[in-house]
This record gives structure tokens, C-alpha cells and sequence, in this order.
């Protein structure tokens, strides 16, 4: 069955859809005078009308049943309207003829009237004295039961009544007395409850705090996630309940259905004031509590981890449950809203969540600063809100040893110790419990900034402010503490580092190579300072706004350990005295060749795509170009050479060497953009934008890095100049020295050498460049032996037979280094040869085979023999075979050039 029609809203008319139509109808044929027109108009006026019929005709036919319904309904009405009119007409006349009844007996009912009043209110009060008499019992039971709004109520009526209708009874003057005790004990079990509440039920329901990975540098340090929990208030979830305070279904434990109600009942109880300023003076103590139990949690159920992964989770921990009586103290205050609009109470001192804020700011500060060692910096300023008054935080917060209590957070018993007690104590009471999860330290700062920030960041965000007080404290404390402190203990490492007795000559373990994925063993002292770097560059990515400073250090660091590194080599490089000088040193600080060998094709650092391919005739042909030029750089000295530069010198230098290169790709590698180990990775995140890094510092960075990679090329220069300063330190006895007989090259000393030396390169540097060292010295070798004949007065058979010997052994060890036949040194022993033969058998050997050698070496040959041999017949003079030799060597020159 259909639904009746309803009556529209009293007030609503419906409008008059067709009431402007008609008029206009009407304006329109008054102002047409064509009487065609107006027939016109009036026979669509006409047709709209029986359209107007015809749709009224269906809708009725439709509706018929509705109608019919409502015309019977409207009957039915109507009727019992009438009848209802009839019977108030006869009661209306009935009163009229009691009232005439009644003038007639007016005082006697009077008295009557009053006697029964006097009578009901005796009945009234002997009533009342009777269910006062069982309040105590009923309010006992409703507080058993937690129902406390009926409790308050129901105490409150009562003592009204007995204040007022029952005031002059004495009888109930010992009950009015026990009335008002259990109010107060209703109060102070309320506000215990409230508390209880808010610091201790709030607090336990907050989700766990132990984050994965927490541990300050996210594991991998290299990425810096701010991944951490976000606080969300819960007003909106506040006004839910707030509209449905439903006291039979509450919870013990139900935060969010017993503050409402307890705050109605303390209204009602008139202590609504009395309850915020024990809150307030309350708040700082409970606060604390949550800090010290919170810790004790931590210390006893985290042992096995380590002491900064206990500190965040520590923070953690604090943070969320501050979260939690941050919400709980928020539908505190949403409750006394609705309580005080809807009793319209006045002069409530109410306190708002940014006095919460201010609490939680300045107990956290004050719990941190003995975490991060702010006592002992006094030019720290702490810029706070003075709300501390009557306690001393700094004793709470006091260190004392660690106690181990085997007590499980969150689990406490239904006996609570009061809030009224608890604020009565002296607060230095709480310290005896006080313990500490690890030692004071500013690096402690790594491990919990980004909780840190994340809460700062939601503080701001609930007070609506850019910068709050937590905020200017953090960031004073990073400034003047942490980054001084960071900067002094790193450049103090760096400074130990460097100046042990065993700096420069102790290297890394094969473990450590096989960690470091490195081939050869660096300096230790390298390794560590390079973790020293690698350890900023992780605060770079955990604290993005101090960026610049670390940046900073980093190259304070890196420029320090240069400077040390370049005095360590020239001091290697240098003599003992300022008489002697090496041959090697004098080299190395002549531009010219310097930049000669460094242009040279074998440059090891020059990049392969550049380097052609060489065949063998060539690459004789240069490396006897740079002996040549090596021995033009040595003419026009005057050189004292009194001792070489000692093996262990040299691994040291080669140890350096590769410790420099590798430094300087480090240092290339974390300050290229382009690099997936840059300082940043990921610089467009939230946290970390481009002028958190400048530019400048990052390119001085990579500055330093090439600067320590010429550092690795000039030693690597001054090993391969050493190398040939050596040959000629053997085997040319016109350079003072120690070798005993001057007229003799000591070729097996200088093979012994050598050998020894190319055995501490291999294990010291890389192959291609021990390969670089040791390449073309053959060369040189060749050019010093066949210079020290000039200095032979007269041939020795057997002396130039034992060089001969000699230099083979030395040609072979050559050989089998490089692993490529030394032709120089092959014909520098025909060259040796040669000094066995007649001026006769080696023009001869000239035409025959051709010159294999220059004319001045040739002239020196024949020199030496014309000297030596006492067989030449007078005939035959030096003039002539020096001129023989000028003919044969042009006749040679021409057919070379046919």
C-alpha cells in the first residue's frame, strides 16, 4: 500500500508556477489590437487549457485510490474532532459549577489544603532521611562497579538535600560529615584515575617502539630514509566519543570513555580548577616517570644490542608515548569544552596543548643533555620556557650506575601509587631508580637525530609555529658541541694517525685488502683516515642541514693529511745532509724532463685509447731517447753521490704511492655528481636540497682528490728516475761513492739490486705500473757501461771477461722480468767483445756487417785498444784508423742512404 500524501511544512508555500503566464497572457492581448491575433491567442490559450483538463483527468485517475483514501481519513478526522469538541464543552461547564460549588466552603478547604502540605512534606523529609541513610552503601557499591557519573551525581544530590531541606536535622550531621569525606575521596580517586590515565594507560596502549634497522644510520648509511612514525591527533575520534558517554559500557582501561565522564563528574564535584592545576603541576614529574621507566625497559629486555641501537630505541619509545598523553590530554581538553558550553561554567583555567608541547619540549631536552654531554659545555645556552620551578632536573637526570631491575614496562599493578602522593614526595626520591642505557657522548646525536627531527618536525606542526623551542636547542647544541667536538676528535685521530712510530710502514692485512677489494696493500694510516672521512660523509647523509660544515672537516681532513704525505716524500726523497744530493731528487725537480717522461708514450697514466701500438724497434728507439735524456741532465753537475735511497725506503714510497692513488679516487668518487658513491645520493630528497651542499666545498674536495693523485705520479716518477739512479750509481765509477774500486762497474751488485727491487714493487704496486718502472732500463744500463769504457786506461782480459759475464747475467734477469729480450744490453756486450779485438778485426766487422754503433763510440773503441795493445806494428798509427774509420762509416752512411 501506497504511503499517504503529507502535509507540506507549516510555512513552505508552493509557488505559483502559472500566475506570471497568465499575466503575461493578459499584457499580450490588451496590447495587440488585431482581433486575428487575439483569436489566435485565445485558441491556444484554449488548447493549453484542455491539455491542462486532460493532464488534471490522469493524474486523478492515477491518484484515485489515494484520494479516496484521504477524503475517508479526512472523515474519520474531522468526526473526532467534533466529538472531542462536545466533551470539552461539557467539562467546561462541569468546572464552572464546581467553582460556584467551591465559593461556598473556601476557608474550610484552606485549611484542609494546608494540613496536607505540612503533612506531605513530613512524609517528604522522613522519606529523604530514609535513602539518605543508605547513600553511603549505594555509593560504595557504584564506585565498585566505576560507574562514577551516577556515583557523582547521586553524592551531590544527596548533599544538597541534606544542606538544604534536611539542614536543621541533627541527627544527620555524622552523615553529612562521612557525605563529604567520600567526596573528597571521590575526587582524589578520580583525578588518581585520570592521571593514571593519562601518563600511564595512554602510554602503554602506544604501538611498539623498536623500529628495524634504527640504528641512527639506517644499516647502510648511505641512504637516508626518514622513515619513522607520524603523529596523528585524534580530534576528530575525541568528538565521537565525546557525544556518547555511555557509562555502563566502560573499560577500566578504556581512556576514551572514562575521561570524558571523569571530567562531568569532577565539573559536578565543582573541582574542575583544582583538577587542571594539579595536571599542571603534576605534569613535569609524570613526564618524568614515563622517561625512567621507559629506560629501565630498555636496559633490562635490549642487552644484546648495542649501545646506540638501545639509545634510539630509547628515544623511540619516549617519543610515542609522549604522542600518546599528547592525545590524551587533547580529549581532556575537548571534554572540558563540551562540560563547560554545556554547564555554562565560568572562570575555569583551563591550559591549552601548546603548554603540553612546552612540557614535553623541556623534558626531553633536559633528558638528552646528559645523553649528548651538554654539562660539560657551559657556553651552551638553553632557551626554554621557564616552567621549571620547583624541580631540579638536573639531579634527576644525574648519572648513577646501571641497574639491571627485572621489571617488564607497562605492567603495573591495580594498586597505583596516587598522583597526590606521587606530587607530594620530594622529587629527589625518583633519582634513586634513575639508570642510563650508555655513556654520555655527543656522537650520540648520530644515532637519534632523525627521531629527533621527525618529533621536532610534529611539534611545529601541532603548535603551528615554524620554529619551536626543542628546534633552537638542537640546533644551538649541533653548532657550538657537536660539530667543534666532531671537528677536534677527528683532527686529533687524524694527528695520532699520523705521528705513530709505525705511520707510514705498517699496511693493511690481507683481510683488510680482501674487505677493501684492493689488489695491493695500502698504508694502515691511509685506511684510517679514509674512515675517518667515510664516517663524515655518513653525517652528511644523516644530518643533510649541517652539511656544509661536515663538508668542511672533510676537507680540512683531506687538505692536512696532503700536506703531511707531500713533507713524508720530500723528506724520503731528500738526503740526510745538505752536501750530498740524489741523483733521482735532482731529476725530479727538473721541469723539463719531468714533463718530457709525462708526455712520453709508456706514461702509465695515460689513458689506453691513446696509446697506439708500438712495435719493438720503436720502443727501443724511445726508451733510448729517454736515457739519452736522462744522461744529458746529468752533464754540466756536479753530483757527490754517497749512498742510495734504501730499499725499505722505497717499498715505503711504494706503499705510498698506491696508498695516494687509491686516497685520491676515494675522495674523486664521493665528490662527483655522476658517482654512484657521491656524497648525497639522493640530494632531491625531502630532507636535502642543493644548498645544503655547496658547490664550492664539494669541487674542493675533488680538487683535493687530483691533488693526491699527483702525489701518486710524482712518486711513481721519482721510483722510476731512482730505478736509472741506481744503474748509474753502479755502474759509472766516476760519481764518488763507497763501492771500493772506482775502475770496475759492480754489474752483480747493481743485478742483485735490482732484483730485490723489482720484487718489492710487485708486491707493492700494481703490475702495469712496476711494468713502467722497470721498462727501458736495459736502455740505461747499456748507456752507463758503454760511458764507464771511457774511463779504461788499459784493457784487462780478464776483468772485461768478467764484465762480459756479468752483464749477460744482468741482460737474462732483465729478460725475464719484463719478459722481453734487451737488445741494448745484447749489443752492449758485443760492445765489451769488442775491446778483445785488433783495430784491424773491428773495421772489418764494420764493413761487414755494418755500424752498430755511433762514431764516438767507435773512436773511444779504437782509442782504448791502440792504448792497450803493445802488438801494433808502428806502421799502423791511430791517425789512420781513425780515418779509415771516418771513410768506412761515410761509405756506409751512402750505401744506406742507396
Amino acid at each position: 500500500m501506497a504511503n499517504p500524501p503529507s502535509k507540506p511544512p507549516r510555512g513552505i508555500k508552493t509557488p505559483k508556477e502559472t500566475s506570471g503566464l497568465l499575466m503575461s497572457m493578459i499584457r499580450a492581448l490588451s496590447a495587440t489590437e488585431s482581433n486575428e491575433h487575439r483569436e489566435i491567442e485565445k485558441t491556444a490559450l484554449e488548447r493549453e487549457y484542455k491539455r491542462c483538463d486532460q493532464k488534471l483527468e490522469e493524474l486523478i485517475s492515477m491518484e484515485h485510490q489515494n484520494l479516496a483514501r484521504v477524503m475517508h481519513l479526512f472523515t474519520s478526522v474531522s468526526s473526532e474532532i467534533n466529538l472531542s469538541r462536545e466533551r470539552v464543552q461539557a467539562a467546561k461547564q462541569k468546572l464552572l459549577a464546581c467553582k460556584t460549588l467551591l465559593r461556598c466552603k473556601r476557608d474550610e478547604l484552606r485549611k484542609f489544603y494546608v494540613e496536607s502540605i505540612e503533612q506531605h512534606h513530613m512524609l517528604t523529609q522522613l522519606t529523604q532521611i530514609e535513602q539518605i541513610k543508605e547513600v553511603p552503601f549505594q555509593l560504595n557499591m557504584l564506585e565498585s562497579k566505576n560507574q562514577y557519573l551516577q556515583c557523582t551525581k547521586l553524592l551531590m544530590e544527596t548533599l544538597q538535600i541534606s544542606n538544604n531541606d534536611l539542614k536543621n536535622i541533627d541527627a544527620l550531621n555524622e552523615l553529612r560529615v562521612e557525605l563529604k569525606q567520600k567526596k573528597q575521596a571521590l575526587y582524589n580517586r578520580l583525578l588518581d584515575e585520570l592521571m593514571n590515565h593519562i601518563y600511564v594507560i595512554s602510554p602503554k596502549s602506544a604501538k611498539s617502539f623498536r623500529r628495524t634497522g634504527s640504528d641512527g644510520y639506517n644499516s647502510s648509511f648511505g641512504q637516508s630514509t626518514r622513515r619513522s612514525y607520524k603523529y596523528i591527533p585524534q580530534i576528530a575520534t575525541h568528538k565521537d566519543i565525546l557525544n556518547d558517554n555511555n557509562e555502563t559500557d566502560i573499560n577500566e582501561l578504556d581512556t576514551e570513555k572514562f575521561v570524558p565522564i571523569a571530567v562531568e563528574c569532577l565539573a559536578i564535584l565543582f573541582k574542575l580548577n583544582d583538577t587542571i592545576e594539579k595536571l599542571k603541576s603534576t605534569m613535569q614529574t609524570q613526564l618524568v616517570e614515563i622517561v625512567e621507566k621507559t629506560t629501565k625497559q630498555i636496559s633490562t629486555t635490549n642487552q644484546s644490542k648495542n649501545a646506540g641501537e638501545q639509545l634510539v630505541t630509547l628515544v623511540n619509545g619516549v617519543i610515542l608515548q609522549f604522542y600518546s598523553v599528547v592525545d590524551a590530554h587533547q580529549l581532556f581538553l575537548c571534554s572540558l569544552d563540551k562540560v563547560v558550553d554545556q554547564q555554562l561554567l565560568a572562570n575555569v583555567n583551563k591550559y591549552d596543548l601548546k603548554y603540553v608541547w612546552e612540557n614535553i619540549e623541556s623534558i626531553v631536552q633536559m633528558f638528552l643533555s646528559n645523553y649528548l654531554d651538554v654539562n660539560s659545555h657551559s657556553d651552551l645556552v638553553i632557551k626554554s620556557t621557564p616552567i621549571f620551578s620547583n624541580i631540579d632536573l638536573n639531579v634527576f637526570f644525574s648519572k648513577k650506575k646501571i641497574q639491571r631491575p627485572k621489571q617488564c614496562l607497562f605492567k603495573f599493578s591495580n594498586a597505583f601509587e596516587s598522583s597526590s602522593d606521587l606530587l607530594e614526595r620530594p622529587f629527589t626520591s625518583i633519582t634513586q631508580t634513575q639508570t642510563m642505557i650508555c655513556t654520555s657522548s655527543s656522537d650520540n646525536i648520530i644515532y637519534i637525530y632523525e627521531p629527533l627531527t621527525m618529533f621536532i618536525q610534529q611539534i611545529e606542526q601541532s603548535m603551528n609555529m615554524s620554529t619551536c623551542t626543542l628546534s633552537l636547542w638542537l640546533n644551538e647544541y649541533i653548532r657550538t658541541v657537536f660539530l667543534d667536538r666532531q671537528h677536534s676528535k677527528v683532527a686529533t685521530t687524524v694527528e695520532s694517525i699520523t705521528k705513530q712510530a709505525d705511520a707510514w710502514h705498517a699496511i693493511t692485512t690481507p683481510e683488510q685488502m680482501q674487505e677493501l677489494i684492493i689488489s695491493r696493500p695500502l698504508l694502515s694510516s691511509t685506511v684510517s683516515i679514509w674512515n675517518n672521512i667515510s664516517q663524515i660523509k655518513k653525517l652528511v647523509i644523516t644530518m643533510p642541514e649541517y652539511a656544509s660544515h661536515f663538508l668542511m672537516i672533510m676537507v680540512s681532513i683531506s687538505r692536512s693529511y696532503k700536506e703531511t704525505c707531500d713533507s713524508l716524500f720530500m723528506s724520503n726523497i731528500k738526503s740526510c745532509d745538505n752536501t750530498t744530493k740524489l741523483v733521482s731528487y735532482l731529476w725530479i725537480q727538473k721541469h723539463d724532463l719531468v714533463d718530457y717522461l709525462k708526455q712520453s708514450h709508456n706514461w702509465v697514466r695515460r689513458e689506453y685509447e691513446n696509446k697506439s701500438k708500438k712495435s719493438s724497434l720503436d720502443e727501443l728507439k724511445r726508451y733510448t731517447q729517454e736515457a739519452d735524456k736522462l744522461f744529458e741532465n746529468l752533464e754540466g753537475n756536479d753530483f757527490k753521490v754517497t749512498s742510495v735511497s734504501d730499499i725499505n725506503q722505497l717499498r715505503c714510497l711504494a706503499h705510498l704511492l698506491e696508498s695516494m692513488e687509491w686516497f685520491g679516487k676515494k675522495l674523486n668518487e664521493i665528490s662527483n655528481p655522476e658517482s654512484k658513491h657521491y656524497l648525497v645520493p639522493k640530494l632531491n630528497s625531502s630532507k636535502a636540497d642543493n644548498n645544503n651542499l655547496p658547490l664550492s666545498l664539494v669541487e674542493t674536495l675533488h680538487q683535493l682528490g687530483k691533488d693526491f693523485l699527483d702525489i701518486s705520479d710524482n712518486i711513481l716518477l721519482y721510483l722510476y728516475l731512482e730505478v736509472r739512479a741506481q744503474s748509474i750509481y753502479y755502474l759509472l765509477p766516476s760519481f764518488e761513492s763507497a763501492i771500493g774500486n772506482t775502475t770496475e762497474p759492480k754489474v752483480l751488485d747493481l743485478n742483485q739490486s735490482v732484483s730485490a727491487l723489482h720484487e718489492a714493487m710487485l708486491n707493492a704496486i700494481s703490475n702495469s705500473k712496476s711494468q713502467y718502472i722497470f721498462e727501458g732500463l736495459g736502455e740505461v744500463m747499456a748507456k752507463s757501461l758503454v760511458n764507464h769504457t771511457r774511463n779504461i786506461e788499459m784493457i784487462d782480459e780478464i776483468a772485461i771477461r768478467k764484465i762480459i759475464r756479468d752483464i749477460t747475467m744482468l741482460k737474462y734477469n732483465i729478460a725475464a722480468m719484463l719478459g722481453a729480450s734487451q737488445v741494448t744490453l745484447e749489443k752492449t756486450v758485443h760492445y765489451y767483445e769488442l775491446l778483445l779485438c785488433t783495430p784491424k778485426e773491428i773495421l772489418e766487422e764494420i764493413l761487414e756487417k755494418g755500424a752498430t754503433f755511433s762514431e764516438a763510440e767507435y773512436l773511444n773503441l779504437l782509442q782504448i785498444v791502440h792504448r792497450s795493445n803493445k802488438n801494433v806494428e808502428e806502421t799502423t798509427s791511430l791517425q789512420n784508423d781513425l780515418k779509415r774509420l771516418s771513410d768506412i762509416l761515410s761509405q756506409t752512411k751512402r750505401t744506406f742512404l742507396i
